[in-house]
C-alpha cells in the first residue's frame, strides 16, 4: 500500500473495521476517481465487480482488501480494532480488552499497563471472585469486572493508539525465532518505563502488591 494515499488507506480501513459501512463504500467505490488513479488495476475492478449485497460482503470484502495490503498493515488494523472496541466499548469489548493481555504474551511488551491493569482482571478474576476464568462468572460479575476497567482504560488505549498512529510503535506483522511478535520501538525511554515495579513484585512472589 505505500503508493496508496493516506485517504484511501482510511477508507478501506473504516469498511474493514465495519460492516455497517458498505453501502457507503460502495457507493464510494463506483464514484471516486481517486481509486481508478491510485489502485492498481485489478484491485480496483475487484472492487468494482464485487457483490456488496451477498450474504457474505463483508467477511469477504475484508478478504479482498487483506489481499492487497501489507502484512504490517494488516497488523495495525487488527490491533487497532480492539483498541477501539474498548475505548467506544462496541462489538464485544470484553473479548478485546481481555485480548491485550494475550497480545502483551505473544511478544507486544508496549501493551503491558493494558495487559495486566485490565487484560489479566479479566481473564483471570480469581482476586474479585474466586473464579479461575471470565466464562465462569455470572453476566453480572462479568459487568462489574468490565465497569472497573473505565474510565481509565481509555487513557491508556488512547496512549497506545497515539504511538501507533504517530510511529512510535511499528508493527511488523511477523514473528522472531522464538515465535513472539515484532515490532520496531521509537518510544522514548520515559514512555517504555511504565510497568517495572509491579513486575518486579510479580517475580518477588508478591501477588497482593501486584493486584493493588
Amino acid at each position: 500500500m505505500n503508493e496508496i494515499s493516506i485517504n484511501i488507506q482510511e477508507e478501506l480501513f473504516k469498511v474493514w473495521l465495519e460492516k455497517e459501512l458498505l453501502p457507503n463504500f460502495e457507493k464510494w467505490v463506483y464514484e471516486s476517481t481517486e481509486l481508478k488513479e491510485n489502485l492498481n488495476t485489478n484491485f480496483y475492478y475487484e472492487l468494482l465487480s464485487f457483490n456488496y449485497k451477498q450474504k457474505n460482503a463483508h467477511p469477504e470484502l475484508k478478504k479482498l482488501i487483506e489481499n492487497q495490503i501489507s502484512q504490517s498493515d494488516v497488523e495495525k488494523w487488527k490491533i487497532t480494532k480492539d483498541l477501539l472496541n474498548a475505548k467506544n466499548r462496541t462489538e464485544n469489548h470484553s473479548k478485546s480488552i481481555r485480548n491485550f493481555y494475550s497480545l502483551y504474551c505473544k511478544g507486544y511488551d508496549f501493551m503491558d499497563n493494558l495487559a495486566f491493569d485490565y487484560g489479566l482482571t479479566l481473564e483471570c478474576p480469581y482476586s474479585y471472585y474466586k473464579a479461575e476464568t471470565f466464562d465462569e462468572l455470572t453476566e453480572k460479575q462479568k459487568q462489574t469486572l468490565i465497569n472497573k476497567c473505565y474510565p481509565d482504560i481509555i487513557v491508556e488505549i488512547e496512549k497506545v493508539l497515539n504511538w501507533i498512529e504517530n510511529g512510535k510503535i511499528k508493527l511488523i506483522g511477523e514473528t522472531n525465532e522464538f515465535g513472539k511478535l515484532e515490532y520496531i520501538d521509537n518510544r522514548s525511554d520515559l514512555e517504555k518505563n511504565n510497568y517495572k515495579e509491579k513486575n518486579k513484585a510479580v517475580e518477588k512472589g508478591n501477588w497482593w502488591e501486584f493486584w493493588k
